[in-house]
Protein backbone atom coordinates (compact mmCIF):
# COMPACT_ATOMS: atom_id res chain seq x y z
CA UNK A 1 0.00 0.00 0.00
CA UNK A 2 2.65 2.34 0.74
CA UNK A 3 4.53 1.93 -2.29
CA UNK A 4 1.38 2.23 -4.31
CA UNK A 5 0.52 5.53 -2.24
CA UNK A 6 4.38 7.00 -2.86
CA UNK A 7 3.78 5.69 -6.48
CA UNK A 8 0.57 7.63 -6.42
CA UNK A 9 2.19 10.98 -5.20
CA UNK A 10 5.19 10.86 -7.57
CA UNK A 11 2.78 11.02 -10.40
CA UNK A 12 0.38 13.78 -8.77
CA UNK A 13 3.98 15.68 -8.19
CA UNK A 14 5.27 15.17 -11.81
CA UNK A 15 1.68 16.29 -12.98
CA UNK A 16 1.40 19.17 -11.00
CA UNK A 17 5.26 20.08 -12.25
CA UNK A 18 4.42 19.63 -16.18
CA UNK A 19 0.91 21.30 -15.76
CA UNK A 20 3.20 24.70 -14.17
CA UNK A 21 6.00 24.08 -16.97
CA UNK A 22 2.86 24.78 -19.94
CA UNK A 23 1.08 27.65 -18.01
CA UNK A 24 4.64 29.17 -17.63
CA UNK A 25 4.87 28.43 -21.26
CA UNK A 26 1.57 29.49 -22.44
CA UNK A 27 2.06 32.74 -20.40
CA UNK A 28 5.05 33.59 -22.40
CA UNK A 29 3.86 33.11 -25.57
CA UNK A 30 0.90 35.37 -24.36
CA UNK A 31 3.18 37.60 -23.32
CA UNK A 32 5.29 37.74 -26.43
CA UNK A 33 1.92 38.11 -28.77
CA UNK A 34 0.75 40.50 -26.98
CA UNK A 35 4.10 42.46 -27.86
CA UNK A 36 4.30 41.27 -31.48
CA UNK A 37 0.35 42.85 -31.72
CA UNK A 38 1.36 46.24 -30.35
CA UNK A 39 4.37 46.33 -32.92
CA UNK A 40 2.70 45.17 -35.71
CA UNK A 41 0.01 48.04 -34.71
CA UNK A 42 2.34 50.86 -34.43
CA UNK A 43 3.74 49.89 -37.76
CA UNK A 44 0.82 49.57 -38.94
CA UNK A 45 -0.18 53.44 -37.73
CA UNK A 46 3.31 54.44 -39.33
CA UNK A 47 6.33 53.04 -37.32
CA UNK A 48 9.03 55.02 -37.98
CA UNK A 49 7.50 57.73 -40.47
CA UNK A 50 5.41 58.90 -37.10
CA UNK A 51 6.41 62.25 -35.62
CA UNK A 52 9.23 61.54 -32.99
CA UNK A 53 9.58 63.67 -30.23
CA UNK A 54 13.50 63.35 -31.79
CA UNK A 55 11.71 64.76 -35.42
CA UNK A 56 9.58 67.18 -34.22
CA UNK A 57 10.33 70.44 -35.27
CA UNK A 58 7.83 71.45 -31.89
CA UNK A 59 10.49 73.21 -29.37
CA UNK A 60 10.46 71.61 -26.22
CA UNK A 61 11.02 73.46 -22.28
CA UNK A 62 14.31 72.40 -20.32
CA UNK A 63 13.43 71.72 -16.96
CA UNK A 64 15.10 70.64 -13.66
CA UNK A 65 12.62 67.60 -13.74
CA UNK A 66 13.16 64.67 -13.29
CA UNK A 67 10.91 62.79 -16.68
CA UNK A 68 11.16 60.65 -19.87
CA UNK A 69 11.28 63.27 -22.51
CA UNK A 70 13.11 65.68 -24.65
CA UNK A 71 14.03 68.54 -21.94
CA UNK A 72 13.79 66.80 -18.66
CA UNK A 73 16.33 65.28 -16.69
CA UNK A 74 16.53 61.50 -17.30
CA UNK A 75 15.42 59.41 -14.52
CA UNK A 76 18.34 57.36 -13.04
CA UNK A 77 18.14 53.41 -12.85
CA UNK A 78 20.47 50.75 -11.61
CA UNK A 79 20.74 47.56 -13.38
CA UNK A 80 22.63 44.05 -13.58
CA UNK A 81 25.28 44.03 -16.05
CA UNK A 82 25.03 41.03 -18.71
CA UNK A 83 28.11 38.38 -18.15
CA UNK A 84 29.16 40.33 -14.89
CA UNK A 85 28.18 40.18 -11.49
CA UNK A 86 27.87 43.76 -10.65
CA UNK A 87 25.27 47.07 -11.81
CA UNK A 88 25.45 49.90 -13.40
CA UNK A 89 23.67 53.15 -13.30
CA UNK A 90 22.71 55.78 -15.23
CA UNK A 91 24.04 58.31 -13.24
CA UNK A 92 27.50 56.74 -13.77
CA UNK A 93 27.87 58.00 -17.11
CA UNK A 94 27.38 62.08 -16.12
CA UNK A 95 29.52 63.83 -17.48
CA UNK A 96 29.21 62.04 -20.79
CA UNK A 97 26.87 61.93 -23.69
CA UNK A 98 25.05 58.41 -23.80
CA UNK A 99 22.92 57.03 -26.55
CA UNK A 100 20.58 54.44 -24.64
CA UNK A 101 18.77 51.67 -27.12
CA UNK A 102 16.29 49.20 -25.24
CA UNK A 103 15.64 46.30 -27.20
CA UNK A 104 14.40 42.15 -27.32
CA UNK A 105 15.96 39.26 -28.58
CA UNK A 106 12.57 38.39 -30.82
CA UNK A 107 12.10 42.01 -32.04
CA UNK A 108 12.74 42.70 -35.74
CA UNK A 109 13.04 46.24 -36.12
CA UNK A 110 16.00 45.51 -32.77
CA UNK A 111 17.17 42.82 -34.95
CA UNK A 112 17.46 44.66 -38.04
CA UNK A 113 19.18 48.44 -36.13
CA UNK A 114 21.69 46.64 -34.33
CA UNK A 115 24.10 46.80 -36.84
CA UNK A 116 23.90 50.28 -37.18
CA UNK A 117 24.22 50.75 -33.22
CA UNK A 118 27.52 48.69 -33.34
CA UNK A 119 29.12 50.53 -36.16
CA UNK A 120 27.83 54.04 -34.59
CA UNK A 121 29.37 52.78 -31.44
CA UNK A 122 32.73 51.36 -32.57
CA UNK A 123 33.27 54.45 -34.97
CA UNK A 124 32.92 56.90 -31.56
CA UNK A 125 34.98 54.59 -29.45
CA UNK A 126 37.76 57.27 -29.36
CA UNK A 127 35.19 59.83 -28.35
CA UNK A 128 35.41 59.44 -24.60
CA UNK A 129 32.69 61.87 -24.63
CA UNK A 130 30.22 59.51 -25.72
CA UNK A 131 28.79 55.89 -24.21
CA UNK A 132 26.98 53.34 -25.37
CA UNK A 133 24.29 51.76 -23.77
CA UNK A 134 22.01 48.63 -24.68
CA UNK A 135 19.55 47.52 -21.96
CA UNK A 136 17.57 44.18 -22.51
CA UNK A 137 14.14 44.35 -21.71
CA UNK A 138 14.45 40.82 -19.83
CA UNK A 139 10.74 40.69 -18.40
CA UNK A 140 9.78 40.23 -22.28
CA UNK A 141 12.17 37.21 -23.41
CA UNK A 142 11.24 34.02 -23.32
CA UNK A 143 14.67 32.86 -21.90
CA UNK A 144 18.36 34.17 -20.55
CA UNK A 145 19.55 32.13 -23.45
CA UNK A 146 17.85 33.63 -25.86
CA UNK A 147 19.76 37.30 -24.48
CA UNK A 148 22.79 35.31 -24.74
CA UNK A 149 22.80 34.34 -28.02
CA UNK A 150 21.42 37.11 -29.19
CA UNK A 151 24.54 39.00 -27.93
CA UNK A 152 26.89 37.01 -28.75
CA UNK A 153 25.38 36.28 -32.89
CA UNK A 154 26.01 39.99 -33.15
CA UNK A 155 29.37 40.60 -31.35
CA UNK A 156 27.57 43.83 -29.13
CA UNK A 157 30.68 45.42 -28.02
CA UNK A 158 29.15 47.91 -25.77
CA UNK A 159 27.13 47.61 -22.32
CA UNK A 160 24.45 45.72 -21.97
CA UNK A 161 22.35 46.21 -18.75
CA UNK A 162 19.10 43.95 -17.99
CA UNK A 163 15.93 45.81 -17.19
CA UNK A 164 15.37 42.39 -15.48
CA UNK A 165 12.05 43.90 -13.18
CA UNK A 166 10.58 46.19 -16.13
CA UNK A 167 11.32 49.13 -14.17
CA UNK A 168 12.95 50.82 -16.54
CA UNK A 169 10.43 50.09 -18.91
CA UNK A 170 7.86 51.16 -16.76
CA UNK A 171 9.46 54.59 -15.25
CA UNK A 172 9.86 55.61 -19.37
CA UNK A 173 6.70 55.04 -20.35
CA UNK A 174 7.74 52.26 -22.66
CA UNK A 175 4.88 51.32 -25.27
CA UNK A 176 6.77 49.54 -27.94
CA UNK A 177 10.81 48.34 -28.83
CA UNK A 178 12.76 49.60 -29.98
CA UNK A 179 13.23 52.87 -28.49
CA UNK A 180 16.67 55.15 -28.36
CA UNK A 181 17.16 57.85 -25.88
CA UNK A 182 19.82 60.64 -26.37
CA UNK A 183 21.05 62.32 -23.11
CA UNK A 184 23.62 65.13 -22.35
CA UNK A 185 26.38 65.33 -20.17
CA UNK A 186 24.29 67.09 -17.49
CA UNK A 187 21.55 64.19 -17.51
CA UNK A 188 19.20 65.49 -19.63
CA UNK A 189 17.34 63.55 -22.55
CA UNK A 190 17.59 65.54 -26.23
CA UNK A 191 16.39 63.03 -28.11
CA UNK A 192 13.89 60.39 -27.69
CA UNK A 193 13.34 58.17 -30.72
CA UNK A 194 10.37 56.07 -30.82
CA UNK A 195 10.97 52.98 -33.51
CA UNK A 196 13.75 51.71 -35.87
CA UNK A 197 16.68 53.88 -35.79
CA UNK A 198 19.84 53.93 -38.35
CA UNK A 199 23.41 54.56 -38.18
CA UNK A 200 22.41 58.36 -40.11
CA UNK A 201 20.01 58.99 -37.58
CA UNK A 202 22.22 58.25 -34.83
CA UNK A 203 25.26 60.54 -36.60
CA UNK A 204 22.62 63.29 -36.72
CA UNK A 205 20.86 62.64 -33.08
CA UNK A 206 24.54 63.06 -31.33
CA UNK A 207 25.32 66.54 -33.36
CA UNK A 208 21.84 67.81 -32.24
CA UNK A 209 22.36 66.91 -28.96
CA UNK A 210 25.97 68.64 -28.92
CA UNK A 211 24.99 72.05 -30.34
CA UNK A 212 22.05 72.23 -28.22
CA UNK A 213 23.99 71.58 -25.23
CA UNK A 214 27.12 73.57 -26.45
CA UNK A 215 24.22 76.63 -26.88
CA UNK A 216 22.89 76.26 -23.11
Amino acid sequence: MNGKRIATLIIIITAIGAASYVLYENQLETNRQANEERLQEYFEIGGNDRKNAADSDEAYEMVDEEGVFPGELAKDFTLSVHGEDGVRSLSDFRGNYVVVNLWASWCPPCIKEMPDLIQFSEDYTEDTEIEVIGINMTTQEKSAEDVDQFIEDFQIPFLTLLDKDGDVGYDYQVMGIPITFVIDPDGRIIVRRQGYITYEMLESYYADARETYEEQ
